[in-house]
């Protein structure tokens, strides 16, 4: 018997909280661990908003549902997530105010014996509740050079946000400061060290596990139609309000011998589209793990779920960035060589088609994302991350 099984043998059945950010890019990243929490024996209990209970169920946790705030929402004042950072921390400290206590509501009678959670804000359960924690960051995470990719310049409005986090630990009667919200004590990353930005000096309290992905059945199956290759299109599930670039995706595809699946959300109404070309076939929503998994190019939004999700697969990416980290998402696509980047918003037909060209004919990019593919088997995914789960416990 493996030391690895060993523990698992000795590690007593627990109960485990799961709490992240109500959409899919952050919960699609924690499903494989669950499902592999569950089969061991370990009973998983998931704060989740109505619309995602059904992935949730599915990886075997029981839902313990809340109302949130923030875009998606049926209860959000606004319906679009913003693109500045202060404005965005503190669109997460007002949900933080409102959910944390329906959260403490709910596990009152039923407390888990650790809390694994993605926004740092729900560090403040665990902390009243006296039980362990452990990040599961779907993103980079925080180096000392990460000041020369990002601009974390203090500013009076940087300052003014750390102080309200201050003062609203202080209201809980925490220890806790904003700092915690950068510097986690212990933290599992479903990304491969080599993507993270100077993921060679990051901190030991990080473990790059990668992407721990699920067959997700519940989606639906997907099967190529012909042996011509498959190209995809997606934009996420969060900025995504763009008829204008599908419609340029559509006539720079048109006349190829691809056949393309385009998922354009649910903000878009395929019906305004205009004449879909025949070997074209346009979504709301597709079961993307199953089509990426017989694609040959992806052109993707580079929000780190569907980068890892492509890289997984050995796709490799157009990025097209439309807001927040996606930009340097997409910055590192094209610096590591997985692909090419390009501007959504000016992008013309013909510059699409020649990106489409380059990845599909490129050897090195072809190389290059066989090589992350590689290294995202290799990181342990779900495997490692269990043991550290378990270790915790």
């Amino acid at each position: 018997m493996t030391n690895a099984a060993q523990n698992a043998h000795r590690t007593r059945p627990a109960h485990i909280g799961f709490f992240t950010i109500p959409a899919h890019g952050h919960v699609n990243p924690t499903l494989g661990l669950i499902t592999e929490l569950v089969s061991r024996g370990h009973r998983v209990s998931y704060a989740v908003t109505d619309a995602l209970v059904a992935p949730v169920v599915e990886a075997g946790a029981t839902p313990v549902r809340y109302t949130s705030l923030l875009p998606g929402s049926p209860t959000a004042a606004r319906q679009e997530w913003p693109n500045d950072e202060v404005e965005a921390r503190l669109m997460f400290l007002e949900e933080t105010k409102f959910v944390v206590p329906q959260l403490e509501a709910a596990f009152a009678a039923d407390l888990p014996d650790l809390v694994i959670y993605d926004l740092p804000d729900f560090l403040v359960l665990a902390e009243k509740w006296g039980v362990p924690a452990l990040q599961l960051c779907p993103t980079h995470v925080y180096t000392e050079d990460l000041e020369s990719v990002l601009d974390m310049t203090p500013t009076p409005e940087k300052r003014a946000v750390e102080r309200a986090y201050d003062e609203y630990f202080a209201e809980q009667g925490l220890a806790l400061t904003h700092e915690v919200l950068v510097h986690p004590r212990r933290c599992i990353v479903t990304i491969p060290r080599s993507f993270q930005y100077f993921g060679d000096t990051a901190s030991d309290v990080y473990t790059f596990v990668g992407p721990m992905l699920t067959e997700r059945a519940s989606q639906g199956d997907w099967q190529a139609p012909d042996d011509r290759p498959v190209l995809v299109i997606s934009l996420g599930s969060a900025y995504n309000d763009r008829l204008d670039f599908f419609q340029r995706c559509l006539r720079a595809f048109a006349d190829l011998d691809w056949h393309v699946v385009m998922s354009v959300g649910r903000s878009v109404d395929p019906a305004e589209l205009g004449e879909v070309p025949a070997n074209f076939e346009v979504h709301q929503w597709i079961p993307q793990l199953r089509v990426l998994s017989q694609a040959s190019a992806f052109i993707t939004h580079a929000g780190m779920g569907g980068t890892m999700e492509g890289l997984h697969h050995g796709v490799p990416l157009i990025a097209v960035p439309q807001a927040a980290d996606q930009f340097m998402n997409a910055a590192r696509i094209e610096e590591l060589g997985l692909g090419v980047r390009l501007d959504s918003q000016t992008a013309t037909p013909e510059q699409l088609r020649a990106a489409l060209e380059e990845v599909s004919a490129d050897e090195e990019i072809r190389a290059r994302v066989v090589d992350m593919q590689r290294e995202i088997q290799q990181a342990g995914g779900v495997r490692r991350a269990v043991e550290i789960v378990e270790a915790m416990l």
